[in-house]
C-alpha cells in the first residue's frame, strides 16, 4: 500500500517518527526540496568554515593583568578542568588581561544553565557573547 501526504518542513521529523515506529512494514520516503535550498545549505556551511566557528556564547571565569596574571590564569584553566572535564576551555591573552573562556554554547540559555554549575566553583563567572566552535 502506497501512501502520499504532504506536509511542511516542521512536520516532517514528526512523519518520519511515525513511519519508522510503524512494525514490521517497508516503505520508501522520498523528500524533495527547491535546489535554492540545498544551495543556501551549502553556502552556511561554506560560510561557518570560512569564519572558523559561529555566533554563539562563552562564560568567562578568568580575567586578570599584572605580573603573575598568567600563571594565575594557568592555574584557574587547571582547576576548571578539574572540576569539568566536560567543557573545553580557551586560555586568551588580550593586552594587558590573560582571560579563561569556557565552553561552547549556541543559545544564551544553554550558557545559562550550564553557568549555574560553574558558579559554584567560580564565583565571577559571566557569560559573553562571541564566535564558537562549531560542534
Amino acid at each position: 500500500m502506497f501512501t502520499r501526504a504532504g506536509c511542511f518542513a516542521q512536520e516532517k521529523p514528526q512523519i518520519l517518527i511515525n513511519l519508522a515506529q510503524n512494525d514490521g512494514q517497508t516503505g520508501t520516503i522520498d523528500l524533495r526540496q527547491p535546489a535554492q535550498l540545498e544551495n543556501l545549505l551549502t553556502m552556511q556551511i561554506s560560510n561557518n568554515r570560512l569564519h572558523k566557528g559561529i555566533p554563539g556564547y562563552r562564560i568567562s571565569i578568568f580575567s586578570q593583568s599584572g605580573l603573575t596574571a598568567g600563571q594565575r590564569a594557568d592555574e584557574a584553566k587547571i582547576n576548571f578542568m578539574r572540576n569539568f572535564p566536560e567543557i573545553e576551555a580557551y586560555q586568551e591573552y588580550n593586552s594587558p588581561n590573560f582571560q579563561i573562556f569556557v565552553g561552547d554554547f549556541r543559545t544564551k540559555n544553554e550558557a545559562l544553565r550550564e553557568m549555574k554549575k560553574i558558579e559554584r566553583v567560580f564565583s565571577r563567572a559571566f557569560i559573553t557573547p562571541t564566535t564558537i566552535n562549531i560542534r
